[in-house]
C-alpha cells in the first residue's frame, strides 16, 4: 500500500493528504467533501453598541442635570459628596468606554467551510486569512488530485 502523500501541514492540527482532510481528531475523507470554500464570519457587534449607548445617553443625563436631588441623595465617597447627576456622568463614561472597546476589538474570523454527506460545517476557524487561504489552496490541490474532472470548479483564493 502506498503511504498518503502530504500536501500541507501545520504542525499540530491540520494536515491534508492526497485522500484526507484531518483536523485534531477529526477526519475527513476528500472524496466525501463535496464543496469547500473560506467563509468570512462578521463579528456581532451589537452587544457593544448597546453598551455605547446606554454609557452616552447615562452621560447625557448627568451633564444635562435631569437627576433631581431630591428623587436621589447625594452619596458620600471618602468624605465627598458626589450628586446623582455626576454618578451617571462617571458611570455613563465608563459603559461608553466599554462598549467602545468591545466593539473595537472584535474582529472578523475566517473558517474552512466544508461541505459533505452530514452537511455543511466549519472545519478550521481561524483570525488569521492567510493560514485559512493556505488550507483552502492545499484542498485544492488535494480535490484535484482526487477528482481530476472538468466539470468540478475550484476556488483560487488571491491574496
Amino acid at each position: 500500500m502506498i503511504p498518503d502523500r502530504v500536501l500541507y501541514t501545520d504542525g499540530h492540527d491540520v494536515t491534508i493528504t492526497d485522500s484526507t482532510f484531518q483536523v485534531k481528531n477529526t477526519s475527513y475523507s476528500l472524496k466525501g467533501i463535496i464543496k469547500h470554500g473560506l467563509l468570512i464570519l462578521k463579528p456581532h457587534r451589537l452587544p457593544g453598541i448597546l453598551v455605547l449607548v446606554i454609557g452616552l445617553l447615562l452621560c447625557i443625563v448627568g451633564v444635562l442635570g435631569l437627576i433631581s436631588p431630591s428623587s436621589i441623595p447625594d452619596s458620600n465617597i471618602n468624605g465627598t459628596y458626589v450628586s446623582a447627576n455626576t454618578m451617571a456622568i462617571w458611570i455613563g463614561g465608563a459603559l461608553a468606554l466599554i462598549g467602545l472597546l468591545i466593539t473595537g476589538l472584535m474582529r472578523e474570523r475566517y473558517a474552512v467551510r466544508i461541505a459533505t454527506a452530514e452537511g455543511e460545517r466549519n472545519a478550521v476557524v481561524s483570525t488569521q486569512k492567510e493560514y485559512i487561504t493556505q488550507i483552502v489552496n492545499a484542498l485544492n490541490e488535494g480535490l484535484r488530485l482526487t477528482k481530476p474532472t472538468p466539470s468540478r470548479p475550484f476556488i483560487t483564493v488571491k491574496e
